[in-house]
């Protein structure tokens, strides 16, 4: 099985075809673009394996991610829910400062 973990775009270079990502955690990492079909930008939350950004995910998929560890595994799961509580707000942060 292979897991695929969400960080927020920090900054894009598509002439290396590299980005900056946060996993919530405040360290910036650089990740390789493996997506073509759409562009990424600053504060988007992405799905990141290997070290290559392999998809987008909206706000909303986020939220229905939240909303299942709270309905089906509940109390066990708020490492999880905290973690991608953090990534909603970095994301809307680094959209903010963007514009």
């Amino acid at each position: 099985m292979c897991l695929g973990t969400p960080a927020v775009v920090l900054d894009v270079d598509y002439d290396s075809m590299t980005a900056v990502v946060d996993y919530g955690d405040g360290v910036p990492r650089t990740v390789l673009v493996g997506i073509s079909e759409e562009r990424v930008k600053r504060g988007d939350i992405v799905i990141v394996h290997a070290g290559v950004l392999v998809s987008k995910v909206g706000e909303e998929e986020v939220l229905e991610q939240i909303r299942f560890f709270e309905e089906v595994i509940g109390g066990e799961a708020s490492e999880f829910i905290r973690a991608y509580s953090l990534l909603l707000e970095k994301s809307r942060s680094v959209r903010g400062a963007n514009g």
